[in-house]
C-alpha cells in the first residue's frame, strides 16, 4: 500500500472511488463529476494536502482536506473520508493520517476538524481512537417551507456586497465549515444572497445555493427578531421544492424551533463536529 497526496489525482478516478466508498454509507449518496468538482471548489478543498491510499497504483481510500487560518490557528478540515468496501478493516484512515500529519505540521497546522453522522458509531469510535473529541452537535433540516409566512413591512432584495463584520454581529452561533466566512468569501458565483431591509437598513440575510437547494447562512439582527424577517427570507426562496439547511448548532434552541415550528423543516439527521490538536 502506498500513501501520497492527491495533487495529481484524476477527478474521474477520485469520483469512482468516492461513489463506491459512500454507496453503503449511513446515508448513501452518489455524485456526478460536476457535483464533485463543485464540492471541491465550494469547500475550497486542497488536493495537495489531501491524502490517498493506493493499492497497485489504484486509489482505494482518501481524505479530502482544506485549510484556513482563523484566530491565529491553522485549521485543517476533513471534507470527506472514504474507503472502498474491499479495503476496509485495514486501518487505512489511521495510516493516511499518519502519512499526512507530518506534512501538515510542516505547514504549521494546529487543529484537525471534521464532521461525522451521529449514528455512525464505528466512525466516531475510530476518530476518538485517533485523538478526536466531540465539540458540538450539529442539526440538519430539510423539507418544504410553510407558505404565507413573513413580514410585509420589509423589503427583500439581492445582496452583492458583504460587510462580514456587520453580518457576524447578527450571529448567535458559528457556522460550520461549509457556511463559514472562509468558504463564502468571495461569494461563489453559484450562490445567491438576499438581504432584508427595514427603511434601507439591513436587518437580515440569507445565503443559499439554488442548484443544491441548500441554505448556507441565515441570520437576523438581534433587535429585529420575532418580526417575521427570517420567515420572509425563507418565503423569498420558496418555489415549491424541498430545501435543506445543514449543521445548525444544537445549542441554539431558538434556531432549531424556528426552523421546525415556523418554517416547517424537519431535523432528519444530526452530526458531531470533532476536533483534535496536531
Amino acid at each position: 500500500m502506498e500513501f501520497k497526496t492527491l495533487a495529481n489525482i484524476d477527478v474521474e478516478e477520485l469520483l469512482e472511488v468516492f461513489n463506491l466508498s459512500f454507496s453503503d454509507y449511513v446515508v448513501p449518496f452518489h455524485l456526478t463529476k460536476e457535483m464533485l468538482t463543485s464540492k471541491i471548489a465550494a469547500e475550497k478543498l486542497d488536493l495537495t494536502i489531501s491524502v490517498g491510499a493506493f493499492e497497485d497504483g489504484k486509489l482505494v481510500s482518501f481524505i479530502l482536506q482544506s485549510e484556513k487560518l482563523e484566530n491565529g490557528q491553522k485549521i485543517i478540515y476533513n471534507g470527506g473520508t472514504g474507503v472502498v468496501p474491499g479495503n476496509r478493516g485495514q486501518g487505512l484512515v489511521r495510516k493516511m493520517y499518519d502519512f499526512i500529519i507530518p506534512v501538515l505540521k510542516e505547514r504549521q497546522a494546529n487543529v484537525l476538524l471534521l464532521e461525522v453522522i451521529e449514528g455512525n458509531s464505528g466512525a466516531i469510535r475510530a476518530y476518538e481512537n485517533l485523538g478526536f473529541t466531540v465539540v458540538r452537535k450539529l442539526l440538519c433540516f430539510k423539507g418544504n417551507i410553510n407558505s404565507g409566512i413573513g413580514n410585509s413591512h420589509i423589503t427583500i432584495k439581492d445582496m452583492h456586497t458583504f460587510q462580514w463584520d456587520n453580518l457576524r454581529s447578527f450571529w448567535d452561533i458559528e457556522p460550520s465549515w461549509q457556511g463559514s466566512v472562509y468558504v463564502l468569501n468571495p461569494m461563489p458565483d453559484t450562490y445567491k444572497t438576499l438581504g432584508a431591509y427595514s427603511d434601507e437598513k439591513l436587518v437580515g440575510y440569507i445565503v443559499y445555493n439554488p442548484d443544491t437547494r441548500r441554505v448556507l447562512q441565515i441570520a437576523v439582527h438581534k433587535n429585529y427578531r420575532k418580526q417575521g424577517i427570517g420567515s420572509g427570507l425563507f418565503t423569498a426562496i420558496a418555489d415549491g421544492q424541498p430545501i435543506a439547511i445543514n449543521n445548525v448548532d444544537d445549542t441554539s434552541k431558538e434556531a432549531g424551533a424556528f426552523l421546525d415550528k415556523k418554517i416547517g423543516l424537519k431535523n432528519w439527521l444530526s452530526q458531531f463536529e470533532m476536533k483534535r490538536s496536531i
